[in-house]
């Protein structure tokens, strides 16, 4: 059986391109869409990139862009709007002025308030994304909206960067997209039940038990537990994506450094895709093979950590490792980087939050996950998601973007909120984090230290990036006994972001 193997052996650190400089200029995304239509009424929308200089937006880091100018993929996602034509079209941004405007069509349908959703690409590269909103009632006028606006801090590419995006339609249907150099067109996608809730849960329990009884000395034979994690899968791969997308991924296999998913994170435990069809079999685990990371909406583009102050969460009643893990990465980092201290109380938290965290924020605890959602008891009480909620809309860290490593039992755990998702990563990124890094399943704390001390001495010691260092620091534990710890954790950020001590 063939072996694929990914383009480039080893610790990769791609370095940012954009082709020869032509001046550097801020830019902006803008787009304009009425704020109000009645149901049957054309309502187009416009996007174009401009230099940023003149009208709403705020000064942005500059950028190079080629003299011939640089072409963007611009995708639109419209759901409860009909489409009357594409929604992706490529838009070249040239040096020194505005590009020209897109128009995409779409149509009202049913009365309510309905979110258009504007995001940017660069070569398989997410740049950035806006969102304005429609509302729809019988009898209405139509009424213009204000242009919107957000910023593209840069239009450098990752060289084998490849984006998966997920996005979930009014129908419950899934729509999977692969952008790399070659943009493929959106497949359809819709799950048996409507609904992968169940099949999921079953997967995290077993992958609980497995873990338990690998810490306990009681659990499968090794080579036994990772056939049945192989199997599981691989059933998830042959059944939870897409044939075109499979297909489309194989295509790509040989150019790919690292893989990006934006989107419906829940859908599918990425990380645990064994990709398998006949004779084209994977390096492993997709988490395993190459850097597999994710994006939420609304989640900042970076490329540079600092990690100049470290501060540690950890309340009284956390498990007896997490003292020793504190302990190790103080080590680890080093004098060069701040102590910020051990913090017992939710209430500091919110403090050291609410007034722009920054560098790294490290929790070694326990968090409890219900279908009520997550929280850490700490010594004052219950500290959960919705007490970000705050920093969240005020994006009280998009000025100092830390690292959030939440190394607790299922803290990348997500419920359904209103009309979003609520966690702890999509808290922390939609305020401005830089990059967060959790588990989707409970995990046994000795191996949770192993992979946090194996994930700094390779960001922070060996300079790697946080995909090839999470990679990296997965590798370094999955012989632990049949333990499928090192597959449960879920890293967002920029793959090719780097960390910075000064």
């Amino acid at each position: 059986m063939s072996v694929l193997r990914p383009g480039g052996n080893g610790p990769h650190r791609p370095q940012p391109t954009g082709g020869d400089a032509h001046g550097r200029e801020p830019r902006l995304l803008e787009a304009e869409l009425v704020e109000q239509a009645p149901p049957g009424r054309e309502v187009p929308l416009h996007v174009r990139v401009t230099r940023g200089t003149d009208g709403p937006g705020v000064a942005l880091r500059s950028f190079r862009i080629p003299a011939g100018g640089a072409r963007l993929l611009i995708t639109v996602h419209a759901p409860g709007l009909l489409a009357l034509g594409d929604l992706q079209q490529e838009l070249t941004v040239p040096p020194g002025q505005d590009s020209h405007w897109l128009q995409f069509g779409l149509r009202t349908m049913t009365p309510g308030l309905h979110t258009v959703t504007v995001r940017a690409f660069h070569k398989g590269t997410f740049l950035g994304e806006l969102r304005s909103q429609v509302s729809v009632q019988p009898g209405t006028p139509a009424r213009d909206g204000p242009p919107r606006t957000a910023p593209l801090t840069t239009l450098a590419f990752d060289p084998g960067e490849v984006t998966l995006q997920v996005l979930k339609g009014p129908d419950g249907a899934h729509s999977f997209q692969l952008l790399s150099e070659t943009t493929y067109a959106p497949e359809s996608f819709r799950l048996v039940a409507g609904d992968s809730h169940g099949a999921r849960e079953r997967i995290y329990d077993e992958l609980r038990r497995t873990a338990a009884a690998a810490g306990q000395g009681g659990g499968r034979d090794h080579r036994q537990a990772r056939r049945r994690l192989i199997n599981l899968g691989v059933q998830l791969w042959a059944t939870a994506v897409p044939d075109a997308v499979r297909q489309q991924f194989w295509e790509e296999i040989g150019h790919v450094t690292a893989l990006t998913v934006l989107g419906e994170h829940d859908v599918v435990p990425w990380e645990l895709l064994y990709p398998l069809d006949g004779q084209k079999e994977g390096d492993g685990f997709l988490a395993e093979w190459l850097p597999v990371v994710r994006r939420v909406f609304g989640q900042d583009r970076v490329r540079e950590l600092s990690l100049s102050r470290a501060a540690f969460v950890v309340p009284p009643g956390s498990p007896p490792e997490a003292e020793r893990e504190v302990v190790a990465l103080r080590a680890r980092l080093g004098d060069a980087v701040t102590d910020g201290g051990t913090l017992t109380h939710g209430a500091a938290v919110s403090d050291l939050i609410g007034e722009g965290l920054d560098g790294l924020l490290h929790f070694a605890c326990h968090n409890s996950f219900t279908s009520a959602g997550s929280h850490v008891t700490m010594a004052d009480g219950p500290f959960d998601p919705i007490d970000l909620a705050y920093a969240t809309h005020s994006g009280a860290l998009r000025t100092t973007h830390p690292l959030v490593f939440f190394n607790a039992c299922r803290s990348a755990g997500q419920i359904d909120w209103f009309s979003t998702g609520l966690g702890w990563a999509p808290q922390f990124l939609q305020a401005g984090a830089g990059a967060f890094v959790g588990t989707l399943w409970p995990v046994r704390s000795d191996s949770a230290l192993l992979f946090a001390d194996a994930f700094y001495e390779c960001l922070v010691a060996g300079g790697e990036s946080l995909g090839q260092a999470s990679l990296n620091a997965r590798r370094a534990i999955r012989d632990q006994s049949g333990d499928p710890t090192w597959l449960a954790y879920a890293v967002y950020g920029s793959p090719a972001a780097c960390a910075a001590i000064r």
